[in-house]
């Protein structure tokens, strides 16, 4: 009888446990938006605390003071980039798109041409691969802005508590980690601390450096492409740096459309933009990228690439952008708080 109640006190629990992480798992999933929203905010506040903290600590000003100075100055900048650059870049971009199904068709010729010089038999259709690539592409872009449109109100919501979490985030000391700690027993508040106060530092030296790295990619192929004679070089030079925020992927894929155009008109003009591509590259991966990750845990590029490609498909856009540094911050918790702790 006593084995038979065991039996059933075992099976009870058991049961108790697997319902629990169910559960568990399932609140999990309707809050994850919010936890990812909240990252969101504490990136931008990590952001914005650089400037705040500069010019609380410089001009001996309330921070309330140093954030409006910080957001002025910040958005004078993004107002002046918008003014100034947008429109050229969307007009480049507008005409680099009308001007691809000439652009296939000149490279069919190409392609067929020496194809037949060399005495093979083979007949590419270049017109109708970028054809259906940009119906396809064309096709996602309509089906993201329906969808957003759809989701207006939602969207606007979500846009509005990144913001003011963002700024509440940024008055208060974000680099302050007692008021984390205080969650905690007394014992393990000083390891909190060190914890909270490092992913911080690795965040922040992530973002900063991210930025300074895009700015200089941007920088080179928008020169490197004008020297070379690529039309458009502007869009496509915005393009690779915007697409540099995304390790391993993006470079590669901001080098597709110059090296289409550059093909187009000569094919030492592509040679040319593969240099320009394995320069840019050898520049970040032997400085800026050292740069990036001094202060970084480093991610083995197979976790990279996978977190790349599962956050996007559970955040968009917006969740390729922050693959990288979410992922590094939980390598680092596991890495600080249950290896370290096993190992003792």
């Amino acid at each position: 009888m006593s084995a038979i109640s065991g039996d059933l006190k075992r099976t009870f629990l058991i049961t108790l446990v697997v319902l629990a992480t169910a559960l568990g798992v399932y609140a999990l999933i309707k809050v994850i938006n919010l936890l990812f929203l909240v990252f969101l905010a504490l990136l931008i506040s990590i952001f914005l605390s650089f400037f705040v903290n500069f010019f609380a600590e410089k001009l001996k000003i309330p921070r309330g003071v140093a954030l409006a100075i910080s957001l002025v100055l910040l958005l004078s900048v993004v107002v002046l980039f918008v003014v100034t650059l947008v429109p050229v870049v969307i007009s480049q971009g507008q005409r680099a798109l009308e001007q691809l199904p000439a652009l296939a068709v000149k490279l069919q010729e190409m392609i067929n041409s020496f194809l037949s010089k060399i005495g093979s038999d083979m007949y590419v259709e270049v017109d109708e691969l970028i054809r259906n690539a940009v119906s396809k592409g064309g096709a996602f872009l309509s089906r993201g802005i329906f969808a957003a449109v759809g989701k207006g109100v939602y969207v606007a919501m979500e846009i509005f508590v990144l913001i003011v979490v963002a700024i509440y985030f940024s008055l208060s000391r974000i680099d302050d980690p007692t008021p984390i700690a205080k969650f905690f027993p007394p014992a393990s508040r000083e390891k909190i601390s060190w914890v909270y106060v490092n992913i911080i530092k690795k965040l922040r030296a992530w973002l900063m450096g991210q930025l300074f790295s895009m700015t200089v990619i941007a920088f080179l192929y928008s020169v490197g492409l004008t020297i070379i004679g690529v039309p458009y070089s502007l869009f496509f030079g915005i393009l690779a740096g915007a697409l540099c925020f995304v390790p391993y992927i993006g470079p590669p894929a901001s080098t597709v459309g110059p090296l289409l155009f550059a093909l187009a008109e000569s094919p030492i003009k592509g040679v040319w933009v593969l240099v320009l591509y394995a320069a840019s590259q050898t520049l970040e991966s032997y400085f800026l990228t050292p740069l990036v990750m001094r202060h970084q845990v480093k991610l083995h590029p197979i976790v990279t690439i996978v977190s790349i490609m599962a956050m996007g498909q559970l955040f968009g856009v917006l969740g390729v952008a922050v693959a990288v540094p979410t992922v590094a911050v939980g390598q680092f918790l596991f890495e600080e708080i249950f290896v370290k702790s096993v190992a003792k």
